[in-house]
């Protein structure tokens, strides 16, 4: 069980940049902080977006190993949704309500690009012009072409028919994606305190340099593959390839695709006056009763299994592949308090949760008498989970 670093970690202005996810960002906290004191990472003080979340929905095929966590690296015609995750100052934000009106743009990401890289080389360009990405289909596929199908890229993903925030797309069948590329996926939308949806897409497709504050974007890698499958389906579907590719392998040889880990506890043992109170797994968003000066003692774990060997290419492959294994990044947040740690490495992670006056908290008690602590895990390639609870304590007596 990984211990908690320090109980005070230091202001950090921007976490580094994860491979799956990148944020963009430019609330009025952060541009308010350039004239003193950093905001702490920890802190929400601002609507902000933690995570995406890719799942793969509609595989092509039954699940061969269904005890693990659900896919997020899906193959061309398999269904996959995205869920953001997004936090307020009074918790997680509702993505059915009217603050959150998203749109998603999809990009097809050549081998070796970096994120964002695929829709900042169309800027400036405009919402209108820029096409609905077609619903992909079997009926798609010509063998007797001469060339590999190309999706339009970048494309607007369609409505899915949902009013739940989150978006279903079906994967493309398209010949960047079958020689290593990936999907980047630029979601905008308003929040509660920004300009419109509409308003927040032309500022970032014009290029502009400042964006409106209060912005929702976010850029996602929905990641392609195992390129060994990839190389199985086009047989199966009499696509030519080119030969540089390989021959598809053995069945047996074909890696297991990227899949999300999996948080399957989460408990709380309240101490209060130096007694401690087993409470026991808590359910996402729970909400437990604790008085000022608590501390919530948590556990988290997470299956050895899910962390997977995966193989990382020497030199383009030229030099063969290095094995690595999965490594875990947990991040944790709070709306008021102070955290023993605000990150965790291990899978049985422990961290406490401080019901007094946090570093550049604004008041002696949570406003409203409620206070939310969120908690998201990473796997160190694009898988990742959630979990949060608030606490609801009496308000002392105002002077």
């Amino acid at each position: 069980m990984s211990p908690a670093r320090s109980r005070y970690p230091p202001p950090v202005p921007l976490r580094r940049p994860h491979r799956a996810l990148v944020g963009l960002s430019f609330g009025t906290g952060l541009l308010a902080a350039c004239g003193g004191d950093l905001p702490v990472e920890e802190r929400i003080a601002t609507t902000r977006v933690l995570a995406v979340r890719s799942d793969v929905t509609a595989p092509l095929v039954a699940d061969p190993k269904p005890d693990l966590g659900v896919r997020c690296q899906a193959l061309p015609f398999e269904g996959v949704q995205l869920t953001p995750w997004i936090v307020t100052p009074t918790g997680p934000l509702d993505l059915e309500g009217p603050d959150f009106d998203p749109v998603y743009i999809a990009c097809n990401l050549g081998p070796g690009q970096g994120l964002f890289a695929c829709l900042k080389s169309q800027l400036p360009t405009a919402l209108a012009d820029i096409p609905e990405c077609p619903v992909p289909s079997f009926t798609d596929l010509d063998p007797m072409a001469t060339s590999l199908p190309e999706s339009p890229s970048p494309c607007v993903l369609p409505a899915d028919g949902s009013d739940d925030g989150k978006q279903d797309f079906i994967v493309p069948f398209a010949q960047t994606l079958l020689i290593g590329g990936d999907i980047e996926v630029t979601m905008i939308s308003q929040s509660p305190s920004s300009p419109t949806t509409a308003e927040c897409a032309e500022a970032l497709l014009a290029d502009a340099v400042d964006l409106p504050n209060d912005c929702l974007y976010t850029v996602l890698r929905v990641p392609i593959g195992p390129i060994e499958q990839l190389l199985v389906l086009a047989k199966m579907f009499g696509v030519m390839l080119p030969p540089e590719l390989g021959t598809p392998p053995d069945p047996a040889d074909i890696p297991d695709g990227d899949r999300n880990p999996r948080i399957v506890d989460f408990s709380v043992t309240l101490v209060h006056d130096g007694v401690g109170s087993e409470l026991g797994p808590q359910p996402r968003g729970a909400v437990i009763k604790a008085e000022l000066g608590d501390t919530l003692v948590i556990s988290t774990s997470t299956p050895a299994d899910d962390l997977q060997e995966f193989l990382v290419p020497i030199n383009g492959g030229a030099d063969g592949n290095d094995v690595q294994n999965e490594a875990l990044d947990g991040a944790w947040f709070r709306t008021w308090g102070t955290l023993l740690s605000s990150s965790s490495d291990d899978i049985m992670s422990r961290n406490e949760w401080t019901l007094t006056i946090g570093q550049q908290d604004e008041d002696e008690a949570p406003p409203d008498g409620r206070a939310t602590l969120f908690y998201v895990l990473r796997d160190g390639r694009n898988g990742v989970d959630w979990w949060w609870i608030s606490v609801e304590v009496p308000l002392p007596p105002a002077a």
